[in-house]
């Protein structure tokens, strides 16, 4: 799995170089209601808008998975209260039946 990761952000790599060679040209990029003004280059323009695009959707999606992380919490309270309960009871079960054997069990 590690090298295909590796193999992954190499071609991504690649392919971010080719994309800024490939768009060396200048551009000028103006923000409408701001008096700013940037030249830049092509390349540069398109993956800072990528990148930002990204980032936008990352935390719209960790934000839309509040609700089912919140559910998994709770199940894994769930869980490591019914295993504490669960060896609870086996404590008590074999203290029990240890007692039972010292005692020779019940007379009839």
């Amino acid at each position: 799995m590690r090298f295909l990761n590796t193999l992954a952000a190499v071609a991504v790599a690649v392919l971010v170089v080719l994309f800024a060679v490939s768009n060396r040209g200048v551009v000028v990029v103006e923000v409408w209601p701001f008096p700013l003004r940037i030249e830049a280059g092509l390349y540069a323009v398109i993956l800072f808008a990528v990148l930002i695009g990204f980032l936008i959707g990352s935390v719209a999606a960790w934000m839309g998975g509040h609700t089912k992380r919140a559910e998994l919490r709770a199940a894994r309270k769930r869980m490591r209260d019914i295993e504490q309960s669960l060896a609870r009871t086996k404590a008590e079960a074999d203290a029990a039946r240890a007692k039972a054997e010292l005692g020779g069990g019940p007379k009839s």
